[in-house]
Order: structure tokens, then sequence, then C-alpha cells
């Protein structure tokens, strides 16, 4: 069930009538950045068996308007609580993947009482300036807007997936969306996206991390250059409550990478 939530677009895994006071436990997919909820659906999917799961576009991304233009991490994190609280989800499990596990270091040191496990997917709390700037020189090597889906599907087949691969390839060819001039460009907020990767450059969330009270377990990407193997190991030492997970063959989008995988460790964790 698709609905608008607070100017989110956001997806309700569960019973239309009985989501908001089902007892059964809640479970919550977060995007990271250039992203958008259908980044999770096949996951998510996983488990709607057992859980009530929230899925949804964060502000700049997908369908969700731009909203403001405030693309602070803590902005971010006002905005899901925002949506919990519209929901009547008081506990949750909460998933995050790059931005959005930037995001649960904000959420969850604010608000301890409103997550019950989180999941670290790939992100450190430390300054991110490398890979922010890998990510900058990515997004202006697309030469958007295009004038045909042809002429896009083309770029990314012969330009863009041989420099940067398969996985980014079709994860950024997914970003593009049809607009009111028949072109086709990104579903994202460019200059929000801007404004984010110069914030992860400014600034760490240490502290933030540091104040998590919740049990969480932060998954690595073996070839991940987003966070190295000296980040995870402060993490370990900084907060008692982190289990962590080295997964094979996965880079920065370890549940597009190793889907299989992440499934293991997701479940080993929150069941």
């Amino acid at each position: 069930m698709f609905k608008t939530i607070n100017g989110h677009h956001v997806k309700i895994h569960s019973d239309e009538e009985t989501h908001n006071h089902s007892s059964r436990p809640k479970l919550v997919f977060i995007h990271g950045l250039l992203g958008n909820l259908l980044n999770w659906s096949g996951i998510a999917q996983t488990y709607t068996s057992d859980f009530d799961i929230l899925t949804y576009d964060l502000r700049g991304h997908g369908k969700t308007g731009y909203l403001t233009k405030d693309y602070e991490p803590e902005v971010f994190a006002e905005d899901l609580i925002g949506v919990l609280d519209e929901l009547k989800w008081t506990h949750v499990i909460a998933v995050g993947h790059s931005l959005g596990a930037r995001i649960l270091f904000c959420a969850g040191s604010k608000y301890p009482s409103r997550f019950s496990k989180l999941v670290i997917e790939d992100i450190g709390p430390n300054k991110t300036t490398e890979s922010s700037m890998k990510t900058f020189n990515m997004i202006n090597y697309v030469p958007t807007p295009f004038k045909t889906r042809s002429e896009a599907r083309d770029f990314f087949m012969q330009n863009f997936q041989p420099k940067y691969g398969k996985t980014l390839s079709d994860y950024m060819y997914s970003n593009l969306n049809r607009k009111n001039d028949s072109s086709f460009d990104w579903r994202f907020d460019k200059p929000g996206v801007i404004k984010c990767l110069e914030i992860g450059q400014e600034r760490d969330f240490w502290s933030e991390y540091k104040d998590l009270k919740q049990e969480h377990l932060v998954l690595r990407g073996e070839n991940s250059e987003h966070l190295t193997k000296d980040v995870l190991t402060e993490m370990i030492n900084l907060n008692p409550m982190a289990k962590t997970k080295e997964i094979s063959g996965a880079g920065h989008w370890v549940h597009f990478d190793q889907r299989v995988s992440f499934v293991k460790e997701l479940n080993s964790f929150i069941y």
C-alpha cells in the first residue's frame, strides 16, 4: 500500500486496515543517498509474514518532494520520527544503508526508546571525504538530462558500466525518471544530494554513534571504500552494543551485491 505521510512517499507492507494497531513487530528499511524505497522492495517482501514493514523515500529522493532545502542528517531523523508518529509505531527495528544509517545514528541516539535494534549497512561515523568526492564525480559524469530513454540506456551500457561496474550502473540508471518535457533526469534533488555529500566531508558522527544504546549490527562490504576496517574496529571499541560482520564479495551496496548473505545476517540478528 502506497501513501503520503508528512510529505513523504511511503509503502506499508501490511494489511491496510490493521497496520497502525497490529501487534506484529515493526521493521523499517531506509535507503541511502541517490536511492528510493524501491531499493528495498525485494528484501522487504521477505519479511511480510512476520513484520509490519515501512519503506519510504527520503526528502529529495524518489517521489517525496523536496520539502525544504535542509539536508542535515538530523533533519532526516526528524522526518523519520514524524512518519513513525503518524503510523503510531512506537518501537521498531530499523535498517539503514549509507545515508540511511547516518540517519539512524541521529535518530537512535536522540530517541533511544523508539528503536529496539539497528542495522548499519556499510557506513561509519567518520568524515567521508574521499568517498563523498568519488560520488560527486560519479554523479557529474552522467550528462543529464537525456532526450530519450534509449539515449540514457546506451550511455549507461556503453560508458558508465565499463567505468563503474554493473551494480552501480543498474542502480544509477534506475534513478532516472521521465519529466514533464519528456526528457529523462534524476529522480533525486541533485543540489540536495550535493549538500549531503558536503556534510559528509565536513563533519563526523562519532558522538551520536557513541550514544547509541541499542544493540546494533554493522555490516561491511569486503570491498567497500566507504567503511574501512580501521573505522569498523573503532566502532567496536567505542560502543559495546555493536556486533559486526564483513560480507564477502560485496562493495558499498551490500544488499545489492550479496543479497543472500545480507538476508542471512539480517535474519540472525532480528529473529
